[in-house]
């Protein structure tokens, strides 16, 4: 199964592994489970710790790429198609970085790895917990 990470399983996974519930930690191990990456999480991350919101993300900034390969991930980036489909999800959740990574596990038949609420409401994201 392809894994998309949310920006804040990123977070955790990274920087917080305790935060992980162990279910979760175990799927996120498994072999059989390829870890992707999008150009989303670097973008909400940069963003946020421009603004002061997330000042424990500048060592995943420094180099995105070099992240990625330490968890063994792909970088996914952000493609026309995917911004349409974002355009045709339910508007309810304004969030652009959410709204990107639904689209983008929708498009590409990714699982989306994520505890947070706002993005499990989508009805068709297709989310792991």
């Amino acid at each position: 199964m392809r894994l998309l990470l949310d920006t804040h399983i990123l977070l955790w996974v990274t920087l917080k592994p305790d935060l992980l519930p162990s279910s979760l930690r175990a799927r996120l191990l498994d072999p059989e489970h390829q870890i992707i990456l999008s150009a989303v999480n670097a973008w909400e991350m940069s963003i946020k710790h421009h603004a002061g919101k997330l000042p424990e993300a500048a060592p995943l900034l420094t180099d995105f790429p070099a992240v990625a390969a330490s968890l063994g991930a792909e970088v996914l980036n952000i493609m026309p198609a995917h911004a349409i489909r974002a355009e045709a999800l339910d508007w309810a959740h304004r969030d652009p970085f959410d709204r990107m990574l639904v689209a983008q596990a929708l498009e590409e038949g990714l699982r989306l790895v994520t505890l947070d609420e706002s993005v499990t409401s989508y009805p068709q994201a297709p989310i792991l917990r």
